[in-house]
């Protein structure tokens, strides 16, 4: 998609950041955006815990799609 000119984000959990990252070279696109999260245990964190890391998730995704429309000149 970023290819393309449609941001994107990959959404990768911190285990598989290294494998990720390989593929993306792979693919022709070593600056691809990728939000690397750590694996969490949710069933072990209170529930407004989970919503607010949730929350943090969502946030830097937006972050990262909106930084890409404006270096592309697009709004």
């Amino acid at each position: 998609m970023v290819q393309q000119g449609i941001p994107a984000v990959g959404l990768i959990h911190k285990p598989f950041e290294k494998l990720a990252k390989m593929q993306a070279v792979q693919l022709g696109m070593p600056d691809a955006p990728l939000l690397i999260y750590s694996q969490d245990l949710p069933s072990k964190d209170p529930a407004d815990f989970v919503q607010k890391k949730a929350e943090d998730v969502s946030e830097q995704v937006v972050e990262l799609l909106i930084s890409q429309c404006g270096a592309k000149g697009q709004t």
